[in-house]
């Protein structure tokens, strides 16, 4: 899974986006971006082992910061199981290919149910929690495979989720307006929802264009793909940012963790990138293995 480093206008805290006061969170957000920017984009451009590792990584941090949200130990045997099964699927990734590490994601997740101490519900957050941290990393994974289309599809991705999070913050704080979600996430404004369509849409588009000079696709992609994929992409990463927030909501927390200063934890920075992760597999899978805005050479 890839850290995702935009900027979200439902994680700064405030329930206004009009009211000031939140240049010192910016800043500090922005600090952070600069330095996490260049490792995503640096592991997503070698691929390979660095970006099997990455992957793995953050795949780790993101389902200790799941148990620590739901109120589960650190350390306990379902714990060490979720992590010994994102260390399989890393390595059956890297040596066999998808269809093992998906197997393995699967058969993890299900032990982790099973290794879970409580009633029903504590069973069914493992397995919820393990299946889409592990099937997040698999799709990672695949999505970058180790040739230039697939270097050009992560590149996408990050640009248009990184993208829809910045035009999402920018319009909802100068243009503000109708809640989206108040009761889930009060920030959230239908503004923000446009302003972040309409910078995703622009920047799929632009690095469509610019694929061709890096070497990494044949031709250029159409205009008419790259806009609806841009614009799907971003509703899809908002939709995932909301869902991410309901849960926050619902079990008392304003971030998923501490990790990264001015944006809190893995799961705060991954819920977008997530999500549009997950279409752009099934996408992918729809055109038959082929991103629908590209063509390897």
């Amino acid at each position: 899974m890839a850290v995702e480093c935009g900027i979200d206008v439902a994680e700064l805290g405030m329930t206004d986006p009009q009211v000031g006061g939140g240049a010192a969170s910016l800043g500090l957000r922005a600090a952070s971006a600069a330095v996490l920017v260049p490792v995503a984009l640096g592991t997503a451009y070698l691929g390979g082992p660095v970006f099997i590792a990455a992957v793995g990584a953050a795949g780790v941090l993101a389902w200790l910061e799941w148990r620590r949200l739901l109120g589960r130990p650190a350390i306990d045997v379902a714990a060490a199981v979720g992590i010994a099964g994102l260390a399989a699927v890393c390595a059956l990734f890297a040596v066999i290919g998808t269809a093992a590490a998906a197997g393995a994601a699967a058969a993890a997740a299900l032990v982790v149910a099973g290794a879970e101490r409580g009633g029903l519900r504590v069973r069914a957050a493992g397995l919820a929690g393990a299946g889409i941290i592990l099937l997040l990393v698999v799709a990672s994974l695949t999505l970058r495979g180790d040739d230039p289309a697939g270097r050009a599809t992560v590149f996408w991705l990050f640009a248009v989720v990184w993208a829809s999070d910045t035009g999402a913050y920018l319009a909802g704080r100068t243009i503000g307006g109708p809640r989206l979600a108040p009761r889930i996430s009060p920030a959230k404004t239908w503004a923000g929802v446009a302003g972040g369509v309409a910078a995703a849409l622009g920047a799929s588009i632009l690095l469509g264009w610019l694929m061709p000079f890096a070497g990494w696709v044949a031709e250029r992609p159409s205009l008419a793909v790259l806009a609806v994929a841009g614009v799907l992409g971003s509703i899809v990463g908002q939709m995932g940012d909301l869902a991410e927030s309901a849960l926050k909501r619902r079990v008392g927390a304003d971030d998923s963790g501490r990790l990264i200063p001015g944006h809190g934890g893995i799961l705060d920075r991954g819920d977008s990138f997530a999500a549009a992760a997950f279409a752009l597999i099934l996408a992918t899978a729809i055109s038959g293995g082929v991103p629908p805005w590209s063509y390897s050479p």
